[in-house]
């Protein structure tokens, strides 16, 4: 598959979330429209040290991101007098980023291999995504001061899969601790680490 790559130092994008983005550089704002237009999915390439980018030409992996990535559809919220866009950024999946196309566009088009997760926690362990998801809808009953808004939001917590991802995108604060769930190829490796998480009360 072909991803448009949108590299963005501590960002990250887990499946069945969505990324708010303000959008205004020349080759983005081309990159959404394209996006749009072609039904590309967007991934955002994780940047831990924005010292390290440097240019990158076809045929070469970008070195400065890292090469595991989410991937999701945009959606444009809102066009803006000056150009800008708001846009929504809704989480598919994830993949690992091959090398870049040539694509003669001002952003970077990499092929990427769609990476398979397991989905299925083991019985075991349903008290701990239990806590995982108590922990998650108090934050957001305290987050959103609008109920219909929290309600909306806690709908969307539709299984484990959902429940883990949101809680990794909005109460994991280290990024660079957001990109190792990301990388955990199996969710009941991703609960354990994040009941671990909650248990130590360190990123909470």
């Amino acid at each position: 598959m072909d991803l448009f790559v949108f590299p963005l130092v501590n960002v990250n994008l887990f499946p069945k979330t969505t990324k708010p983005l303000n959008i205004f550089e020349p080759r983005y704002l081309q990159m959404i429209k394209d996006a749009v237009a072609k039904d590309v999915p967007i991934a955002i390439g994780f940047i831990d040290d924005p010292n390290k980018i440097t240019p990158v030409g076809p045929g070469e992996t970008i070195g400065f991101v890292n090469q595991i990535v989410g991937y999701g559809k945009v959606q444009v919220v809102e066009e803006r007098q000056n150009g800008f866009l708001l846009v929504f950024l809704h989480g598919l999946g994830k993949a690992r980023l091959g090398t870049v196309q040539n694509s003669a566009t001002p952003y970077l088009v990499c092929d990427a291999t769609p990476i398979t997760e397991n989905l299925i926690p083991n019985p075991e362990l349903h008290e701990k995504i239990h806590l995982i998801n108590r922990v998650l809808a108090k934050w957001i009953t305290e987050y959103f001061s609008n109920s219909q808004q929290s309600e909306m939001f806690l709908r969307q917590l539709d299984g484990p899969e959902a429940i883990i991802s949101a809680f990794s995108a909005y109460l994991v604060k280290d990024f660079e601790l957001q990109q190792i769930v990301l990388e955990m190829d199996d969710i009941n490796e991703k609960i354990e680490f994040l009941y671990r998480l909650i248990l130590s009360n360190g990123t909470i």
